[in-house]
């Protein structure tokens, strides 16, 4: 729902219609998430999730042998890669090798375009997908219909754990928008009736609409929310401040895309009665981990393979991801610019595989409004940003942003005018907002980038 002409129509239409859209759409992605290989990855992957680490060793050094290999003589970015790198590839034999190849980062991937795909495909035949751009940089990945139903299967092999099913009623907290910013009054929710999904407006979570979304909640039963841990947690303490109460309790709350504290998840537990569980995952399907019974992160051994480089933090250390699940664009010592804290101690759920304590440093603040909401998911906005290198919001006030934007070379006036649209979206007028070109933005003291600033309390 990003392009601006289907969201001007679905917008005018009424609400009965709108959750026919938001199904008809829904409908398009679970016939491309679940396929008969999404359901054949998800029982294998069932038993091999308690490998030994004698077969996880073995498993991932072949996988990691044919990678390299495939790398070179059928994606053009890495020969030349490897060429200008002088990479003999006779001393690499195994994973132990794997720091005689060159580091990546998003910004290599997106200067090499085309030339990251295999040759063996085709980028009108692939499945593109853009990163979020929460790290600054959107991307555009190309993936297989195959590797698409394998890197669901592992995200839904996280979730079976906790004995949820594709096919539970749940609540969506989400970036995009299914409710127009100019509504103001309910129903500040759309249904996606294939996914049995609902699908709520996170901008409009306010002190004012909090009683009609909470007898929403309480009328409705959901098997478990989903989505923005961040958004999740404001609706939470506008119920917890007004001493309201959720009867209708979701068994499980799943998190995806940012973070909160450990006191703001404490807060949500209670709140909503819930058990909370998360999964580390990427648009760009290099490494993902699942959390055990025991809340580790547990490596996806069986698609990618996770490196660790010390940081300025000696409990946190950086993250360089390399994965074998999507041929058509591999990922190979990819610096994603996340950071995990490893755990020193094997998991007493009984999996082998590489363990972590918590992700570090995705955490994202949020925008306050003048009129009272707290807004997430700007990746959105940055997501669809034209000619911009990277975005930053940052807000010393409750009246007004900064946008700080490191532009690329064809940056003009009217990318400027669509970037403000996209904002005002999500924002609304009330607020003020100011453009400030600068040629770099500073990151955090782990080296990471930070999409949203916030100093409003």
């Amino acid at each position: 729902m990003s392009d601006p002409i289907y969201e001007k129509v679905y917008h005018k239409l009424p609400v009965f219609l709108q959750n026919v859209a938001v199904s008809v759409y829904g409908l398009k992605l679970r016939r491309q998430r679940y396929g008969k290989l999404f359901h054949r990855y998800t029982e294998e992957l069932k038993a091999t999730e308690w490998h030994t680490k004698e077969e996880i060793e073995d498993l991932q050094n072949k996988c990691f042998r044919d990678l390299i290999v495939h790398a070179y003589k059928k994606v053009p970015f890495y020969k030349n890669l490897y060429d200008s790198h002088g990479v003999n590839f006779s001393q690499i034999q195994n994973l132990d090798d794997i720091n005689r190849l060159p580091v990546i980062t998003k910004n290599d991937i997106k200067k090499a375009n085309t030339q990251v795909i295999s040759d063996e495909f085709q980028a009108e035949n692939l499945i593109t997908t853009k990163t979020s751009g929460t790290t600054g940089t959107p991307l555009t990945v190309y993936q297989t219909l195959e590797s698409i139903n394998l890197q669901w299967a592992f995200f839904w092999r996280s979730r079976i754990r906790f004995d949820l099913s594709i096919n539970d009623r749940h609540l969506m907290f989400g970036a995009r928008m299914p409710v127009s910013q100019e509504q103001n009054y309910p129903p500040y929710w759309r249904h996606d009736y294939f996914n049995k999904r609902v699908y709520i407006s996170t901008s409009h979570i306010s002190r004012k609409t909090l009683h009609s979304i909470v007898n929403f909640l309480n009328t409705n039963q959901f098997v478990f929310y989903t989505g923005y841990p961040s958004a999740i947690y404001v609706l939470a303490k506008f119920i917890d401040d007004l001493g309201l109460e959720i009867k209708n309790k979701p068994r499980v709350i799943a998190f995806g895309s940012d973070s909160v504290s450990p006191s703001q998840k404490k807060l949500i537990a209670k709140v909503f009665g819930a058990r909370i569980i998360e999964f580390y995952g990427m648009v760009e399907f290099a490494g993902t981990m699942s959390m055990c019974e025991y809340d580790r992160f547990h490596v996806d051994h069986e698609h990618c393979y996770i490196e660790t480089e010390k940081a300025d933090n000696p409990e946190s250390q950086k993250l360089i991801l390399t994965g074998w699940g999507n041929k058509a664009m591999p990922f190979i010592r990819y610096d994603i610019g996340d950071y995990a804290s490893p755990a020193k101690t094997n998991c007493p759920c009984g999996r082998h595989t590489d363990s972590y304590i918590s992700i570090d440093g995705r955490a994202e603040d949020y925008i306050t409004t003048p009129d009272g909401r707290k807004l997430t998911g700007f990746n959105q906005v940055f997501k669809n940003a034209r000619n911009i290198l990277e975005v930053q919001v940052i807000q010393k006030n409750i009246e007004d942003v900064t946008l700080k934007i490191v532009p690329d070379e064809d940056f003009n006036e009217s990318d400027k005018v669509y970037l403000l649209k996209e904002f005002r979206k999500r924002a609304g007028k009330q607020i003020g907002v100011k453009l400030e070109i600068v040629e770099s933005i500073p990151r955090l003291k782990y080296g990471k980038f930070k999409s949203v600033i916030s100093h409003v309390e």
